[in-house]
């Protein structure tokens, strides 16, 4: 399966704020992003003591409902078979969480939001349904990120 076909979402996002309200966690930070583009907007935990977030720098993220040769290795069910992997995409990024998305909210004006829990960090994508809409309920997803 080619990164094209898995692909949700392939955009910059340039970090605005980080802990708006404030750091609830001693090794969590949240930011908040927007892409490049401007079409979506980011709200993320992430580990800062395995990944250190700048303030105003960009970071390419990478949503992706496989990392596997085929998806079949993503039906929520172990498989040993790590050769399977695509290591070559892995080592583009910088860090990467295993998620899944809990709650999709789509608003009249063809807005959606996306909430994502990768084992207690949240992710929240805000955006229009043009960009959004390839996600789904219950979605077992990949996040990939990378300073720009």
């Amino acid at each position: 399966m080619a990164v094209a076909e898995k692909r949700l979402i392939d955009e910059y996002f340039k970090v605005e704020d980080i802990d708006q309200a404030g750091q609830s966690f001693k090794r969590v930070s949240r930011i908040k992003c927007k892409s490049k583009s401007g079409e979506v907007d980011m709200e993320l935990d992430v580990n800062i003591d395995i990944y250190p977030i700048d303030k105003g720098s960009e970071y390419r993220v990478l949503i992706v409902r496989s990392l596997g040769i085929s998806q079949e290795m993503d039906q929520g069910k172990y498989k040993p078979e790590f050769s399977q992997i695509d290591n070559e995409l892995l080592e583009k990024f910088q860090y990467a969480m295993f998620g899944r998305v809990f709650k999709m909210i789509k608003e009249q004006n063809k807005m959606i939001n996306i909430f994502a829990s990768f084992g207690g960090l949240i992710l929240k994508l805000s955006g229009k349904s043009e960009e959004l809409d390839k996600f789904a309920d219950d979605q077992r997803v990949y996040l990939l990120m990378r300073k720009a």
